[in-house]
C-alpha cells in the first residue's frame, strides 16, 4: 500500500509547484531564452569536456542508542554545465543498543546488527557558482527495503575572501518507517596553504515523523582537513543530544576524469 507524503513536505511541494508555474506563465518563451542566455551562458548546451567524478566515502557513528558504520561510492556524469547525472551506493551496518527497539521496522523487536544497502540516482543542479542542489530517489535491499527520497543542498559563500564558509543541508524522507531526517553543517576555512585545506564549524542532525513522538536532534562542534594532491578529505564531529553522547568520523575521495 502507498504512503502518503508527510503533510508538510507535501504542502511546501504545492507551493514550489504554485510558484514556479506562475513564473513559466508569466514569461514568454523569447524572455526565458534570453534569461537563460544571460544568467547561465551555454544552459541547454552539452558539457565539453565531459567530466566524471567519482567520490568513494566511509565512516562511522557512535552513541549510547546506536552506532553506524558506512561505506560507499558515489557518480556524477557531466550533462551540461549546470546538469549532472548522479548514481549513489551506499552499504550500512547497524548496531542497535541493548534495550532499544528497531528503528527500521519499530515494533519488530530489538536486534544486535541490521545489515542493509541503498541504490540511488537522481541529478546535480548547479544553480549558482559554488552551489549544489542534489535531487535523489532510491531503493533499499537488505534488512531495509525502504523506498527513499534526498535532497542535498551545498554552497560556498565569501569564495574570494580569506576564510570562505560552506553551508550544507541533506534532508531524506524514509517510506518504510515515515520517518524525515535532516543534518545541517556549517564549516570555514580556518587556514589552507598549497596542500591543506583546514575547516572548523559545527553541525547537527533533526528527526520528526513516523514513529517519533517528538522531534529529536542532536549537534556539536566539527572539523576537517583536505589534501589537495590526493583530493582526500577527513571530518570528525562530537556533540549530544537525543541520544545522549555521541561521536561520528567520516572519510572521502574524489577522483575526476575529463572525457
Amino acid at each position: 500500500m502507498a504512503r502518503k507524503l508527510p503533510s508538510r513536505i507535501l504542502t511546501l511541494l504545492l507551493v514550489a509547484a504554485t510558484a514556479i508555474g506562475a513564473i513559466v506563465a508569466a514569461v514568454s518563451p523569447a524572455a526565458a531564452e534570453d534569461f537563460f542566455d544571460s544568467t547561465y551562458p551555454g544552459f541547454f548546451s552539452l558539457q565539453n569536456p565531459g567530466r566524471l567524478d567519482i567520490v568513494g566515502f566511509g565512516g562511522g557513528y557512535a552513541s549510547d542508542k546506536y552506532a553506524t558504520i558506512q561505506e560507499g561510492f558515489q557518480l556524477e556524469q557531466s550533462v551540461t554545465p549546470y546538469i549532472s547525472a548522479v548514481a549513489r551506493m551506499t552499504g550500512y551496518q547497524l548496531f542497535e543498543g541493548q534495550g532499544f527497539d528497531n528503528p527500521l521496522a519499530p515494533g519488530t523487536g530489538h536486534q544486535a546488527r541490521l545489515n542493509f544497502g541503498r541504490v540511488q540516482g537522481g541529478a546535480d543542479f548547479t544553480i549558482y557558482p559554488g552551489t549544489h542542489v542534489y535531487v535523489l530517489g532510491g531503493k533499499d535491499f537488505g534488512d531495509s527495503t525502504a523506498t527513499d527520497i534526498e535532497g542535498d543542498i551545498s554552497s560556498w559563500l565569501f569564495l574570494h575572501s580569506e576564510h570562505p564558509i560552506n553551508l550544507s543541508t541533506s534532508t531524506v524522507y524514509n517510506y518504510e518507517n515515515d520517518v524525515t531526517s535532516m543534518s545541517v553543517d556549517i564549516q570555514a576555512i580556518v587556514a589552507s596553504t598549497e596542500h591543506w585545506i583546514f575547516l572548523a564549524g559545527g553541525g547537527g542532525a533533526f528527526y520528526m515523523g513516523g514513529f517519533l513522538t517528538s522531534t529529536e536532534g542532536e549537534g556539536g562542534p566539527d572539523m576537517g582537513v583536505y589534501y589537495r594532491p590526493w583530493q582526500m578529505g577527513v571530518s570528525a564531529q562530537a556533540g549530544y543530544g537525543s541520544a545522549h553522547q555521541y561521536g561520528q568520523l567520516s572519510v572521502y575521495k574524489q577522483l575526476s576524469f575529463f572525457e
